[in-house]
């Protein structure tokens, strides 16, 4: 959601995945965590939270309404 969803409001800041070099701990497949990064200074943390909840379903924290009808 964070990096292209709307397709047409693409925001300052990208989800994506980091690792240590396998040298240090064993590489992405024992440790793979995820980052945001924003090239926009003043895009803060709390307006990319405010972002997301608007578009998630509500409550975010029902995990029911993320079930798929069939």
């Amino acid at each position: 959601m964070l990096n292209y969803f709307p397709l047409n409001e693409r925001l300052p800041a990208v989800f994506k995945p980091v690792s240590p070099p396998p040298c240090l701990n064993g590489g992405p497949r024992d440790f793979l965590s995820w980052v945001i990064e924003c090239s926009d200074k003043d895009f803060k943390p709390g307006a990319i939270a405010k972002w997301l909840e608007g578009r998630m379903l509500q409550p975010v924290d029902d995990t029911t309404q993320w079930e798929l009808d069939e």
